[in-house]
């Protein structure tokens, strides 16, 4: 598609992968496990949130400088080295950092994609709650409710019930937010083109 004119959605977030949907490393958890201590290697997992159980690894082996990372694209062993700086603390000690690989900058989180890792500005990553419009952010509200209820919205054993009450209020509500929002966004398009929904009631 040619540049210029009007297209829906044009250079919003929502047109980017999202942050969360990638492998990420951060140094502030690495810094805690000790990973960033000169002379250390081994592996470390991803896990998953709800089961715990491992997703992928990585290994790595950490220099005062660098930390070289050890991974796997389609089965095919891939590595990168990837500077470290450390600032001074208020209260003494250091704060270490990555350095993004490409843009040279002090980062704290590294995000895996196209074979490597760098910043997420780098690989063009946007927050899941930058992308929302509308109806993503009722989803992503009515998801956090029902996930205090048990199977089909019921009360969970041990809730009161003017609190079950309210979360299925609150469930509705986002129903009828999606509905709102939806009954705008097919407004807008009637309006911009009055034959867009020619034939669909004959």
């Amino acid at each position: 598609m040619g540049r210029g004119g009007s297209r829906y959605g044009a250079g919003r977030p929502a047109s980017h992968i999202k942050a969360e949907h990638c492998r990420q490393i951060d140094v502030r958890r690495w810094h805690r496990e000790g990973i960033l201590q000169a002379g250390r290697a081994g592996g470390w997992y991803w896990t998953d949130a709800e089961t715990g159980e491992h997703r992928a690894s990585i290994g790595y082996c950490t220099s005062e400088t660098t930390v070289t990372l050890l991974y796997s694209i389609d089965d095919k062993p891939s590595g990168q080295t990837v500077l470290l700086e450390r600032t001074s603390c208020t209260y003494g000690g250091t704060r270490p950092w990555f350095v993004c690989p490409i843009r040279g900058e002090r980062v704290a989180v590294l995000y895996l994609r196209g074979g490597r890792f760098a910043c997420r500005q780098c690989q063009r990553l946007s927050y899941l709650s930058q992308s929302g419009d509308a109806i993503d952010r009722s989803w992503r509200r009515q998801q956090k409710v029902e996930a205090r209820l048990a199977e089909h919205w019921s009360r969970p054993k041990g809730m009161h019930r003017s609190t079950h009450q309210r979360l299925v209020s609150a469930i509705m509500r986002c129903e009828e937010q999606r509905e709102a929002a939806l009954a705008q966004y097919l407004l807008s398009l009637s309006r911009r083109d009055p034959f867009v929904f020619d034939g669909l009631l004959d």
